[in-house]
């Protein structure tokens, strides 16, 4: 087994703790009345479009806990088999992306943070074992 490959189970392990948290985080939000739909807590901040931006955002974190979780379980594939890797590859650099774009909105939004950049570090090197594992098994 090569470095990147230990690397890439290593990642896969954390993605896929990191989406499982996601996902029942996001559905602890989404099913929670005191923080989606409580129409009370609306009147409060006098702002109508609250539960639909709170909803989106839930649907969001749902959805981004689906994609670590799916690129965890191809990762740990592709670790121990490295013909597999190309899904891995794929799905590394789609979330190596959305995390670019996440971080490009914020700089531009001036709300720049350095969780935003420390963002694209799984994915960013989850993509880069990826490649690596891929020139070496020739793909």
């Amino acid at each position: 087994m090569s470095a990147s490959q230990k690397y890439i189970k290593i990642i896969s392990i954390l993605n896929i703790i990191a989406g499982a948290i996601f996902i029942v985080l996001g559905i602890i939000a989404f099913t929670g009345k005191s923080i989606v739909g409580n129409e009370a807590l609306v009147e409060q901040a006098g702002d109508a479009a609250a539960p639909a931006a709170v909803n989106v955002f839930v649907i969001g974190l749902i959805a981004s806990g689906l994609l670590s979780l799916i690129t965890g379980i191809l990762g740990v594939r592709a670790a121990n088999d490295p013909t597999k890797v190309k899904p891995v590859l794929i799905l590394s650099g789609i979330s190596l992306a959305v995390a670019a774009i996440g971080l490009a909105g914020s700089i531009f939004s001036g709300e720049f943070s350095i969780s935003g950049l420390l963002e694209l570090i799984a994915p960013g090197l989850m993509f880069w074992c990826a490649n690596n594992v891929k020139k070496q098994v020739k793909l």
